[in-house]
Protein backbone atom coordinates (compact mmCIF):
# COMPACT_ATOMS: atom_id res chain seq x y z
CA UNK A 1 0.00 0.00 0.00
CA UNK A 2 1.19 3.46 -0.84
CA UNK A 3 1.25 6.52 1.26
CA UNK A 4 0.48 10.10 0.70
CA UNK A 5 0.43 12.93 2.48
CA UNK A 6 -3.00 14.44 2.39
CA UNK A 7 -2.23 17.45 0.41
CA UNK A 8 -0.75 14.98 -2.25
CA UNK A 9 -3.97 13.26 -2.41
CA UNK A 10 -6.13 16.05 -2.88
CA UNK A 11 -4.10 17.16 -5.51
CA UNK A 12 -4.00 14.02 -7.13
CA UNK A 13 -8.10 12.87 -6.87
CA UNK A 14 -8.48 16.51 -8.17
CA UNK A 15 -6.57 16.18 -11.20
CA UNK A 16 -8.35 13.15 -11.52
CA UNK A 17 -12.03 14.48 -11.14
CA UNK A 18 -11.00 17.39 -14.21
CA UNK A 19 -9.78 14.49 -16.61
CA UNK A 20 -13.17 12.52 -15.91
CA UNK A 21 -10.72 9.38 -15.00
CA UNK A 22 -13.32 8.99 -11.36
CA UNK A 23 -15.38 5.96 -10.95
CA UNK A 24 -18.27 6.20 -9.41
CA UNK A 25 -18.20 5.33 -6.16
CA UNK A 26 -20.57 2.65 -5.54
CA UNK A 27 -19.51 0.28 -9.02
CA UNK A 28 -16.01 1.01 -7.77
CA UNK A 29 -14.56 -2.12 -6.32
CA UNK A 30 -11.94 -0.30 -4.29
CA UNK A 31 -8.76 -1.83 -5.69
CA UNK A 32 -6.41 0.85 -5.20
CA UNK A 33 -6.30 2.01 -1.88
CA UNK A 34 -3.51 4.15 -0.57
CA UNK A 35 -2.73 5.28 3.23
CA UNK A 36 -2.98 9.54 3.74
CA UNK A 37 -0.99 10.99 6.29
CA UNK A 38 -1.56 14.28 7.64
CA UNK A 39 1.10 15.61 10.08
CA UNK A 40 3.48 12.50 10.00
CA UNK A 41 0.40 10.45 11.40
CA UNK A 42 -1.96 7.51 9.58
CA UNK A 43 -5.21 10.09 8.69
CA UNK A 44 -7.00 8.02 6.20
CA UNK A 45 -7.34 5.67 3.67
CA UNK A 46 -8.60 6.74 0.09
CA UNK A 47 -9.54 4.81 -3.09
CA UNK A 48 -7.21 6.51 -5.80
CA UNK A 49 -10.35 4.70 -8.57
CA UNK A 50 -13.45 6.84 -6.85
CA UNK A 51 -11.93 9.26 -4.22
CA UNK A 52 -13.93 7.41 -1.45
CA UNK A 53 -11.88 8.07 1.81
CA UNK A 54 -12.43 6.58 5.60
CA UNK A 55 -10.78 6.31 8.60
CA UNK A 56 -11.34 2.69 8.47
CA UNK A 57 -10.23 0.26 5.71
CA UNK A 58 -12.78 -2.07 6.48
CA UNK A 59 -15.14 0.55 5.13
CA UNK A 60 -13.93 -0.39 1.80
CA UNK A 61 -14.69 -3.73 1.56
CA UNK A 62 -18.37 -3.66 2.05
CA UNK A 63 -19.75 -3.67 -0.80
CA UNK A 64 -23.45 -3.20 -2.00
CA UNK A 65 -23.12 -7.09 -3.25
CA UNK A 66 -21.52 -8.17 -0.46
CA UNK A 67 -24.80 -9.70 1.41
CA UNK A 68 -25.37 -12.51 -2.33
CA UNK A 69 -24.06 -15.76 -1.78
CA UNK A 70 -21.01 -16.87 -4.29
CA UNK A 71 -21.63 -19.80 -6.41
Amino acid sequence: MEKFSSQQIEKLIEIKREKGELKDQADCMHRDIVKCYLNGKAHRYVCMECGFADKSRAAFFSYPQSDRQMG
